[in-house]
């Protein structure tokens, strides 16, 4: 089953693997940032997921300071990161056993992460992966429908390549070839529209066992062909060796003995450099029939011996893997229930002592002691839980105020920009507001998002009203290095109202070119979230404003957002508008919250 599953735990913190230069950029950053937070840990893993299949070694122990470092800084999310490459190192060693136990490891972690759906379905995923090779058909498509439709809720297109790798692999393996080609090629779609050759090599690859598993011949050695050399330029030797292997295979059927030799050669080459035992053990396999065509017969001899040998330590690896898994699950209830009769026995031997020997005056006080204590904490926290309730409902108040304001401020726009411009034009405007809604609408309904889903809301919106006003100004956003973007959270569409005064008060009347630039620092235990802009400032804007009877709701709706989350935290959040000599810049300061 494995030699078809080359996507299944393909889910790492960052899904991209890119050519030598780019990883030798992730290296090189890992050289000069020492400081032992969050952002080493995300370049560790990041340089753990692009060695995997290339330098098994190397990336354990890039994975391991990983966790250790994840572990003292108390940082939930790169720990459960850690143990889900560490399982994808083992399941690339094909070590079953040790990569379910850090699979469910980081699955037990994760349960202390609400924000992170992505990644728990990441983790059953993989998990997914071992149910396969164990053909457990069943539970593996189980496991990776569930994956494939919180991909798509999430719009996340990498993921949902994953998915779809997954489930096609499966229904092959099971013959059912008109399903998991169709899902198949819808995988090679968005890959080769990501633009991923790792991905693309490796559906490939699939797409080559899949028609060879249809006897289509001619089409699978086009597809393996086709593999190799996406494989080369995604520098990913694991999949080269696969597909290599194939292409032996295949030939060896076609009675090309001369062609089949060449190619096994070569896939055996790459799967001693990288550890590979299963590709090792297939690759002689095929020699073995070679030589032995050949009249080679000690040659077929000693490589069959190789296979056999390597073989066979994969087939019992696997067996003493799912072995070792039941009988440490037997011996984990155990020992769970002897634990429960021995904490019952002696809570029953305690309470028996206390109740012997305490009189009934020293009861009733203590009695009446805790009712009191009991009742003035029911008080003080219903209280509290009135409070709290009072200052969230302003909140949603706010917010629910927040999206019809900004909503209508969009369908504004979209009606100017299709009474300007023709129907394409307007029809791809339309497609990148009703993204945008989906994004606004859903995270909206969060009290805090992470920063990096902020920016992207921010991004698509800007990106529309630059659009609509014909490519006049130009934004950055900067983020401090210091600030993690994955870590950090942030009321949503916090500075969305800012920038949209920007660009309509500020930059819509001015000549020259308008530029917008957005900044995030840290200071403490705060973060500076400033958006200036070189427009008309707001003297000039309020003479204009007058003219045309129009007020700021979001900027007073978001003044408002932040006095309330102030009054319900006790912080020191504020708002700060300066006036420039060609422009506006606010201010507007957070207290730093991590989500993990």
């Amino acid at each position: 089953m494995r030699q078809l599953l080359l996507c299944l735990v393909i889910s790492f913190s960052c899904h991209t693997y890119a050519q030598k230069t780019a990883q030798d950029s992730i290296l090189k950053k890992l050289e000069t940032y020492t400081t032992k937070d969050s952002i080493r840990v995300k370049f560790l893993l990041d340089a753990g997921n692009h060695i995997t299949y290339n330098n098994p070694n190397q990336a354990f122990k890039l994975v391991e300071e990983a966790k250790e470092i994840s572990t003292q800084i108390n940082w939930t999310k790169g720990l459960v990161l850690s143990k889900r490459s560490k399982g994808v190192v083992y399941y690339s060693l094909s070590d079953n056993l040790n990569a379910m136990e850090a699979y469910q490891d980081a699955l037990k972690i994760s349960s202390k992460m609400p924000h992170n759906e992505l990644i728990k379905a990441s983790l059953h995923n993989n998990l997914g992966s071992i149910y396969a090779d164990l053909k457990s058909y069943d539970k593996a498509l189980s496991n990776y429908n569930t994956y494939l439709s919180i991909a798509k809720k999430l719009n996340n297109k990498n993921e949902e390549i994953i998915a779809l790798v997954n489930i096609g692999t499966v229904e092959i393996e099971i013959k059912d070839f008109n399903n998991g080609i169709k899902n198949l090629d819808k995988a090679l779609t968005l890959a080769k529209e990501k633009k991923n050759n790792f991905y693309i090599a490796a559906i490939l690859n699939n797409l080559g066992m899949a028609y060879k598993s249809k006897k289509e011949y001619a089409t699978s050695l086009n597809y393996y062909q086709e593999a190799v050399d996406y494989a080369v330029q995604a520098n990913s030797k694991y999949t080269q060796a696969t597909a290599l292997n194939s292409l032996g295979k295949v030939s060896l059927i076609l009675e090309d003995y001369d062609l089949a030799k060449i190619y096994s050669n070569q896939g055996l080459q790459l799967a001693k450099e990288i550890s590979a035992i299963e590709w090792q053990a297939d690759a002689f396999e095929t020699l073995s029939k070679i030589h032995e065509h050949n009249n080679n017969y000690t040659e077929a001899l000693i490589a069959y011996k190789n296979h056999i040998k390597l073989r066979d330590s994969v087939y019992a690896e696997k067996k003493i893997a799912e072995l070792t898994r039941k009988e440490m699950q037997f011996k984990i209830e155990k020992q769970k229930t002897i634990a429960n009769a021995e904490i019952a026995r002696q809570k029953l031997l305690k309470n028996s002592s206390i109740l012997g020997g305490s009189g009934l005056a020293l009861a009733s006080l203590i009695g009446f002691i805790l009712y009191r204590r009991k009742r003035d904490a029911i008080f003080q926290k219903k209280e509290a839980q009135f409070n709290q309730k009072v200052s969230d409902t302003e909140l949603k108040a706010l917010r629910a105020q927040m999206n019809p304001h900004f909503i209508f401020n969009s369908l504004n726009s979209i009606n100017e920009y299709i009474s300007n411009n023709d129907t394409e034009s307007a029809t791809n405007y339309l497609t990148k507001f009703s993204k945008l809604m989906r994004e606004t609408l859903e995270k909206s309904t969060y009290n805090e998002i992470l920063l990096e889903d902020d920016i992207q809301i921010l991004k698509t919106y800007i990106d529309i009203e630059n659009k609509r006003s014909h490519d006049s100004f130009t934004y950055t956003i900067n983020l401090d290095e210091s600030i993690d973007p994955e870590n950090t959270l942030i009321p949503p569409m916090i500075l969305q109202p800012f920038i949209e005064n920007s660009i309509i008060h500020g930059l819509r009347n001015i000549k020259k070119n308008g530029q917008i630039t957005i900044s995030y620092k840290k200071n403490e235990n705060m973060i500076i979230c400033t958006v200036e802009d070189n427009g008309i400032g707001r003297k000039q804007s309020s003479e204009l404003k007058t003219a045309s009877h129009k007020k700021s709701l979001g900027m007073s709706i978001t003044k408002s957002r932040i006095e309330i989350l102030n009054k319900k935290r006790n912080t020191s959040g504020s708002v700060k508008i300066i006036d420039k000599s060609d422009g506006t810049k606010i201010e507007v300061k957070l207290p730093l919250n991590l989500a993990y």
